[in-house]
């Protein structure tokens, strides 16, 4: 694991990570919570954690949230593999919770593009990482992330960035995933990314994680809800009790939820408002941006 190259750039592929059946079996669940989502859409109810839009085309699902109140065990499965562990261990540290884990849908155009941001600012003292899990592919210009390497520090000025330099700001650099991919990124380093051009969906799971240290140097949180994360991660580490964390590592955590049920209802018992990530003051336009000219 290079941590000393995310460190510098504020990201990291890790190509073929998931394990075609576990693949295979998240790829299917997604396909089973849109079609919920826009079933309950249609009736004129709304599926609960399920975020739907009307746009030209229709009604699009555009992100499910807390996946382990819904899919408890199936996410402790995903997230116990040996690579997860080793990226929340080498780049977050041994005492690091699940903070949030949500399921994002990227459409083809029409779709709300994502500007030029940082996500959740913070005081730097800990790390604070997003974890993005690919279900589909997301290649190069075609929507995929674009990342200014180098960015994470400090807060950049996105406004005048984008008012000069659009979506080509320099030292830009596009990165790609294949289905199956991890992209581990610092949660400040400037980013983005433009219309997906191809038909259907990319579906991508979002983990964030964070030491309790960050958390609590931050955030106002209660017993309760940091329990509930610890309990979490322990059950996490006993479905795959790999070597990444030592036993002293893992006896922090606490004892294991006795079922996903009871983990699922610990964690649905207390909420913790997500930090609001920053973009433009300005809502800026101009040649090609944020939609491409010949998307317009």
């Amino acid at each position: 694991m290079n941590k000393e190259q995310f460190l510098k750039d504020g990201y990291l592929l890790f190509p073929k990570a998931i394990p075609q059946e576990l693949l295979k079996k998240w790829q299917q669940l997604a396909d089973n919570i849109e079609s919920a989502a826009l079933a309950a859409h249609a009736l004129g109810d709304r599926m609960e954690k399920a975020c739907v839009v009307e746009d030209k085309i229709g009604p699009r699902l555009m992100r499910f949230d807390e996946l382990y109140l819904s899919h408890t065990q199936a996410l402790l499965e995903l997230l116990s593999i040996d690579t997860m562990q080793g990226i929340i261990k080498e780049l977050s540290g041994p005492s690091s919770v699940v903070i949030y884990c949500d399921l994002l849908f990227k459409h083809q155009h029409p779709h709300p593009v994502i500007k030029w941001h940082q996500g959740s600012p913070h005081s730097r003292n800990y790390p604070y990482l997003n974890i993005g899990i690919y279900l589909d592919n997301a290649n190069e210009d075609d929507g995929c992330l674009r990342y200014v390497p180098g960015t994470q520090d400090k807060l950049q000025p996105i406004s005048d960035i984008e008012r000069e330099h659009g979506w080509t700001p320099p030292g830009l650099v596009q990165q790609p995933a294949k289905v199956g991919d991890i992209l581990v990124q610092d949660m400040m380093i400037l980013h983005s990314s433009e219309p997906k051009r191809s038909p259907g969906a990319r579906r991508t799971i979002y983990v964030e994680v964070r030491p309790i240290e960050g958390i609590i140097e931050q955030q106002k949180v209660s017993d309760t809800w940091l329990d509930s994360r610890k309990a979490f991660m322990a059950t996490l580490l006993e479905t795959n009790p790999g070597d990444y964390f030592s036993k002293e590592e893992k006896a922090f955590f606490g004892k294991p939820a006795q079922s996903s049920k009871e983990l699922a209802n610990l964690m649905g018992s207390d909420h913790l408002n997500p930090i609001p990530a920053v973009y433009s003051v300005m809502d800026i336009k101009g040649p090609g941006y944020p939609v491409p000219d010949d998307l317009l």
